[in-house]
């Protein structure tokens, strides 16, 4: 269902309320008989200026609920797990790039045998342009009225659509999607619709689409009716036709995705309960904490030299929020090398808000915390647990201390079907 909206910057979370309480009703499943789920706004949604109040309230309203408002980077990253991008990607041995094409944005992930190289996201969508019954165009979004203006094509608020001249944009749009894919060099106008900072280049062995516009692509030389504009009164069909027309002789690069209009959606949070144990260091003040994204820098063998660097890109998924970083960490680790960790940690959380929260897979939890603490030149409250394996995008949830243990949370969204 498209999100009700009180005005273009504001969500209508009454209406959101009431869809959600007739999705329950009709599931015959009462609220207090489910134990797990996801509440994550992501698109142009997220861009609304209440984003943040709606989720917390819904998740209320719902329980103890997985909660996120995705920026561009971080709802890239989870649709191209939920639509099967980084599965396929592992199972393969290949790069795949996945563009997931919704009502306002694309959001772009890279998955090179199975770990996300990059993310970055472009203001293309199904409702960039909204028409009446009528036929009528009732919006126009501001992102694109510069290509509209530069193109010379005659498209305007109150004025009846022609297909031709939509079918000129999408074209445009699509071609933008190829320039991406580093099929084609990036031209000035795709460069102005970037969201986030552009990519580094890369080859690309398969491409894959998903988002409600992937449901329109793969149906090469299909000729669009003036009927399929009004299915959902926006350029949705045309752009996945055109995008469709754009990429055909790419056919043997395209995956079909497990999901696509609900790759990102699809997902309810697993939770897993763990204690960390006597040998652990917190700040009792701040607990309990909810609903905290998880970092781990390192995919596979660690560097703690590079804790900061790899830490500090991770983190840009998560714009103005509290984290927790996650490390392995060595076994029986000297004195020297926590010093390494403390410094690098201390100095990724100098540009986060919040505690420093610090969670080991290895057994020195308390050492590393006693060392950031006192090497702060400012007090904060440190958290520092181990004994716990997390993976990237899991949430933590932290509970009050049971003598000298906490009970910890770990939330991951799943993305099988």
């Amino acid at each position: 269902m498209f999100t009700p909206l009180l005005d273009e910057i504001t969500i209508d979370f009454a209406k959101i309320k009431d869809i959600v309480s007739e999705a329950i009703e009709l599931s015959k499943v009462e609220i207090n008989h489910i134990s797990t789920g996801a509440v994550i706004i992501t698109g142009e949604t997220a861009r609304k200026e209440n984003a943040n109040e709606v989720s917390r309230n819904l998740s209320e309203y719902l329980g103890d609920f997985v909660v996120a408002t995705a920026g561009p980077k971080l709802e890239s990253l989870l649709a191209g797990f939920g639509s099967g991008a980084a599965d396929m990607s592992k199972k393969l041995n290949r790069r795949i790039i996945n563009l997931d094409i919704g009502g306002g944005t694309t959001n772009v992930s890279i998955f090179n045998c199975g770990e996300c190289e990059q993310t970055f996201a472009l203001d293309i969508g199904g409702r960039l342009i909204k028409f009446n019954q009528e036929g009528k165009v009732i919006y126009i979004s501001k992102r694109i009225e510069f290509l509209i203006k530069d193109m010379n094509i005659d498209i305007q608020i109150g004025k009846r659509i022609e297909i031709k001249n939509l079918k000129v944009l999408c074209e445009k749009l699509a071609e933008s999607l190829l320039e991406v894919c580093c099929l084609k060099n990036l031209c000035e106008d795709t460069k102005k619709l970037f969201i986030s900072e552009e990519f580094e280049k890369f080859e690309v062995d398969y491409i894959s689409f998903s988002g409600g516009i992937g449901e329109y692509i793969g149906q090469y030389n299909k000729e669009i009716e003036f009927n399929d504009v009004f299915k959902h009164g926006d350029i949705g069909p045309i752009l996945g036709a055109c995008i469709s027309n754009v990429f055909k002789n790419y056919k043997d690069s395209l995956l079909s995705s497990k999901e696509k209009i609900r790759a990102t959606v699809i997902g309810a949070g697993n939770h897993s309960l763990t204690i960390s144990g006597s040998t652990i260091a917190f700040d009792k003040s701040i607990l309990p904490i909810k609903n905290i994204p998880i970092i781990k820098p390192f995919n596979k063998e660690e560097n703690l030299e590079d804790i900061y660097f790899l830490g500090k890109k991770k983190c840009e998924m998560y714009e103005d929020t509290c984290v927790a970083i996650s490390l392995v960490g060595p076994k029986s680790p000297s004195y020297g090398e926590i010093k390494v960790i403390a410094s690098e940690i201390i100095r990724l959380f100098e540009e986060i808000k919040g505690p420093i929260i610090v969670i080991l897979e290895n057994d020195f939890a308390k050492a590393l915390g006693q060392v950031i603490s006192l090497s702060l030149k400012e007090k904060r409250e440190v958290i520092c647990i181990d004994k716990i394996s997390t993976k990237n995008g899991d949430y933590i949830d932290i509970g009050l201390p049971i003598g000298n243990a906490i009970p910890v949370v770990i939330k991951t969204l799943i993305y099988n079907s």
